[in-house]
């Protein structure tokens, strides 16, 4: 089943596109959703007569801030919106052999907010100080042992928060994803524990949904325990659904979360049979099955190179790339071959080849790369292969470079802190490399 919403092809949403009439792609997507003014503004952080406004005036001037967040919230692919290329504007020659010697400054952009909260600690996702400040309590612990609960909501209401607590993660709003999470699970919990026989499907879809975003930001915070917990119970709600795009997703979270526990063998079965079961009981119908179909293989790629297998490494990512080129395009809600170059460059850093890695690195365009979270990887492999390869001055511009993109992923995951750790204790008199460190966070 497609996860694409069915009014994104409908010719009057294309016309309204085209036209620049974003307000009229605004309120079909509203309305697909099947929310009010009210409940619509709330999820955007607007006054319903300021969504109104930007609903029914024809040649209103739209902040690209504005659109970004819109399209975010009601899963508005980019292109409606014309966000179809991001703004970023740091293009893969800074990774030229010039930087090092001549230490030229990257422009600077900020694509996304920083976050007023910090995260201490492994998990309880920075919820524990970040909700704290917002007047909440709960978390994601609370909601898995039964300390929390909610009533259920309806469906289409309960399918835009999905969709916005995606369009968190993908943004890297890390923080954001946190606060809104625990009552996200609990009302997904609420709404199959309530579903009629007939609802139970769709509500277990959703729920597996639900513990699926909870699994990618446990994996970003490296909260391991957590992460099985979410992942565990993923699949089991997914195994209760009738959509095997959201089951082969849930496998997927489950054999990386496996992979990171040491369990790299039965991680690799997993993945490798979850493609072949979603290759054989859809047949791949469209892109969106086969772009998740050549993620699993590509993932899978990466597992064999944790094993250190290079031979099954580029055989799947060779197969992985067979997928990429069927699905064609650049959309941020897809494997495609923009995804797949970063992959070739993870891949070629895991088994130690960091000349390869620096190489391919050097052929992406992340301007290119629509999703926030897919360019952190981006920046995340590129900085350790140009540390592998014993180039501090450019490893610590793919640093800034990641921040200026990505400033969460800089200060709350562990590669990057413990590569800025690193520069630190080397004695590099790089310039500007302590007060790096003091903005970010570390000692």
């Amino acid at each position: 089943m497609s996860t694409r919403p069915a009014w994104t092809t409908m010719p009057a949403v294309a016309q309204a596109a085209s036209d620049g009439d974003y307000g009229a792609v605004l309120r079909t997507a509203r309305v697909a959703a099947g929310l009010n003014l009210e409940d619509a503004a709330a999820l955007a952080g607007f006054s319903a007569s300021t969504l109104s406004r930007m609903e029914t005036k024809r040649n209103r001037h739209w902040d690209v801030r504005e659109l970004r967040r819109l399209a975010e919230v009601f899963a508005i692919p980019a292109y409606l919106f014309g966000l179809s290329r991001s703004t970023f504007d740091i293009g893969a020659d800074s990774l030229g052999a010039g930087v090092d010697e001549d230490g030229d400054s990257m422009r600077r952009r900020d694509l996304i907010a920083t976050t007023t909260a910090a995260v201490t600690g492994a998990l309880v996702l920075p919820l524990d100080q970040a909700a704290a400040a917002h007047g909440m309590a709960d978390t994601v612990e609370d909601v898995l042992f039964g300390r929390v609960s909610a009533a259920p909501i309806p469906g289409n209401q309960l399918a835009a928060q999905l969709a916005a607590a995606r369009a968190d993660f993908r943004a890297t709003r890390y923080t954001q994803l946190a606060r809104r999470l625990p009552r996200l699970l609990a009302q997904a919990i609420a709404g199959r524990d309530a579903a009629t026989v007939d609802e139970v499907p769709l509500a277990a879809g959703r729920l597996a949904q639900a513990y699926n975003v909870a699994t990618q930001l446990l994996i970003k915070l490296h909260d391991n325990g957590m992460a099985w917990a979410t992942a565990d119970r993923a699949v089991q709600a997914a195994s209760g659904g009738d959509d095997p795009m959201v089951l082969a997703e849930a496998r997927r979270l489950a054999a990386t979360v496996m992979r990171r526990t040491q369990h790299r063998d039965g991680a690799q079965k997993l993945m490798l049979d979850t493609a072949r079961s979603l290759q054989a009981d859809t047949s791949l119908p469209d892109a969106t099955h086969t772009a998740l179909y050549g993620q699993l293989l590509a993932t899978a790629s990466y597992t064999a190179a944790v094993r250190d297998d290079r031979e099954t490494a580029w055989t799947l990512l060779g197969e992985a790339e067979d997928a990429a080129r069927r699905v064609g395009g650049t959309n941020a809600d897809r494997f495609n071959m923009l995804e797949l170059a970063v992959y070739k460059v993870s891949v070629s850093r895991v088994l130690g080849d960091y000349g390869s890695a620096v190489d391919y690195a050097r052929l992406v365009d992340p301007t290119r790369i629509v999703s926030p979270e897919r360019r952190a990887r981006y920046w995340e492999d590129t900085a350790l292969a140009l540390h592998g390869r014993g180039r501090p001055q450019a490893t610590f511009q793919a640093l800034l470079a990641a921040e200026r993109d990505t400033p969460q992923e800089v200060r709350f995951r562990p590669w990057a802190q413990q590569l800025i750790t690193d520069l630190l204790t080397r004695g590099h008199s790089l310039p500007g490399v302590r007060e790096f460190a003091s903005r970010v966070g570390v000692a």
